[in-house]
Order: C-alpha cells, then sequence, then structure tokens
C-alpha cells in the first residue's frame, strides 16, 4: 500500500504513514523526490501517480498558491480536529471565492468556541466570530470543511491589515462579487456581516465597497473596472445585453446614457500563464468571437474603450478615452 491509496483530500499525517510502515527516513526521502511536501508538522500533500500535477500546483503561479494553501487550510484544520473552522481568506479559498491581493503565506482560522488568539508559524488562530460555522462548497457534492460563512470572510479580508501594515477594502469587494456571481451569499448575507464587525477599524471602508457588490462582474478585472467608472463618476451598467439582427450579444459594461461599451481586455483571461497547445487554440477561438461580436456592434452604432490591466490605475487617460468614444458615438443619448 502506498500514501497515495490513503490520502483524504490529497493529505496523510505520520501517523497514517507510519502505520503501513513508513518512519522518518522514509518520509524525507519522499519529500526529497518530490512525491510528498510538508504542510505542517504531521501532515503531508501526497502526489498521485497518474495526476498531470502535484495538488500542490496550479496552472499558473496564483493558482498554485491558491492549491498550496487550500491544502495548508485543510491540514491545519485537520490538527485542530474540529476546534477551528477556516476564516478570511482561507474561507474564500475553501469556497472557491475569488481574491486579488490577500496574502496566501498566511493561513486564518478562527476557533468555534472560545475567544482566545495566537499566532503560530505561518497561521493567525483568531478567536470565534460570534456565527455558527458552515461547511465549504469547494466540492459541491460533498461539502465537509468548516468555515466561517462567506459573507464573514467577505468582510474580514477586508478589515485584515498586510502589505506595507495597511488593511485593503477594496478586496472585500472582489470576493462580495464573485460570492455573489456563484450564488454563495446574498446581500443581507454581506449587510449582517457588516454589522457584525461594527467597531471594527476599517469597517467604513469596506462598507461603503460593499454598497456597490454586484454579481454580475465574472472576474478580478470586471471588479476593478466598474470602480475605476465609479471614480470617474460614470454610471454603468454590467453585462447589458444588445441583439443585433437575429443575434443577442452580451458585453461587460456599458457606459449608461451613451453606446459606449467598457470591456477589460478579454486576452489575459483566456490563457494561463503557461499555456497548453490546446489552451492556445481555446483562446484564438474565443478572440475570434469576440472580435466578430465588436465589428457587429460598432457596425449598430457602438463604440468600445477596451482596458488593459496595467491602464487601470490611470484614471486620467481611461476618462479621456471615454469621453472621446461618448463624442464618436454622436454624444449623450437623450432620456
Amino acid at each position: 500500500m502506498n500514501l497515495h491509496d490513503i490520502a483524504i483530500d490529497g493529505l496523510v499525517t505520520t501517523a497514517q504513514a507510519r502505520a503501513i510502515g513508513l518512519g522518518p527516513a522514509d518520509l524525507r526521502a519522499l519529500r526529497a523526490s518530490g512525491e510528498i511536501r510538508r504542510l505542517i508538522r504531521g501532515w503531508y500533500a501526497v502526489r498521485t501517480p497518474d495526476a498531470i500535477r502535484a495538488p500542490w500546483e496550479g496552472e499558473d503561479s496564483f493558482a498554485s498558491a491558491r492549491a498550496l494553501h487550500r491544502l495548508t487550510t485543510i491540514a491545519l484544520l485537520g490538527s485542530f480536529e474540529g476546534r477551528v473552522c477556516a476564516s478570511h481568506q482561507s474561507a474564500l479559498v475553501l469556497h472557491d471565492i475569488a481574491m486579488w491581493r490577500s496574502d496566501l503565506a498566511m493561513v486564518h482560522v478562527a476557533r468555534t468556541t472560545d475567544d482566545h488568539t495566537r499566532h503560530r508559524t505561518g497561521a493567525v488562530i483568531h478567536p470565534a466570530c460570534g456565527l455558527d460555522p458552515v461547511r465549504d462548497t469547494l466540492d459541491k457534492a460533498v461539502p465537509h470543511h468548516l468555515t466561517v460563512p462567506p459573507a464573514v470572510a467577505v468582510v474580514q479580508v477586508g478589515l485584515r491589515p498586510f502589505r506595507g501594515g495597511k488593511a485593503f477594502p477594496l478586496e472585500s469587494l472582489v470576493a462580495a462579487d464573485s460570492a455573489l456571481h456563484q450564488g454563495l451569499l446574498t446581500r443581507d448575507d454581506l449587510t449582517a456581516a457588516v454589522v457584525l464587525h461594527e467597531g471594527h477599524p476599517g469597517i467604513r471602508a469596506v462598507r461603503e465597497f460593499l454598497v456597490h457588490a454586484d454579481g454580475r462582474h465574472e472576474s478580478v478585472g470586471e471588479t476593478r473596472l466598474g470602480v475605476a467608472l465609479r471614480l470617474l463618476g460614470y454610471e454603468t451598467e454590467p453585462q447589458q445585453h444588445r441583439t443585433v439582427g437575429s443575434t443577442t450579444y452580451r458585453v461587460d459594461q456599458r457606459i449608461k446614457g451613451t453606446r459606449v461599451v467598457v470591456e477589460f481586455d478579454g486576452i489575459v483571461k483566456y490563457l494561463p500563464e503557461t499555456p497548453t497547445e490546446d489552451d492556445l487554440s481555446q483562446a484564438r477561438r474565443a478572440l475570434v468571437a469576440e472580435k466578430t461580436r465588436q465589428d457587429r456592434l460598432v457596425e449598430d452604432g457602438d463604440e468600445f474603450v477596451r482596458v488593459r490591466w496595467s491602464q487601470l490605475d490611470g484614471l486620467q487617460e481611461l476618462g479621456r478615452r471615454i469621453e472621446g468614444a461618448i463624442a464618436r458615438s454622436g454624444g449623450r443619448l437623450s432620456a
């Protein structure tokens, strides 16, 4: 019997390894060969022989960071035997909710029954959040890992200080849009989670961002684009449908009262960091379809402003481009 035969969630413990005759020297050899990876004391992730990649490896660096974070979180939950549940970004990872800048090198858990908090290497153990834990939904068929409610985790990531010792409240909006899009929470859930954290430093900024939570945003880029457009003073209509002839198309965001469509550049969302030939083929087909859609809509009178990730911080230039597009389209529409 091999370790991968007894692994659960891709994980084994030293006790399980010992039960099939593998001691410390054997585990060191398996670590050196890359067949297992140590996560926390006494817990290892196991590579399956027929798998394309190890469970801690993703299709790009960010996916790898999420995969490793998920495994480490599950290991930590197992080591506490139900006394803690995943919180903050660790809960978001278990629910497969999008993030942008959260620190995936640190696992966060919350106690399920008491108010003690402490740090350990690679992890922060928080007091109980005040609500009953739920089970994760990453495996839709068999949810099983304990987490704080998703709405609580959404608020938590916008309050937690990280790089430079500052919190990043926009992270709460990124996560909220993703969770709403997946149907994992409601606006009422978000409101209740904000109330739960009243008095916490930074909750005002998180609350102001969450007012704009919108499940129609389908990516981090679209959420950030929505924020940029609001800062420029534009009111938008996300994921609007337009019919040209017999075909109905969907656009990322339309500036209300105009024929101007603003879209997050789709190229980056079609390819992983290290694309395969199949990835390249699918991306080419997607880009051809996207160009056909844009050409049809432009022929029907629309103007497009495409925005790349690197352009989201240049608000003045983005505003000039949008105003130019509005002028080219014939100006603002009458009410």
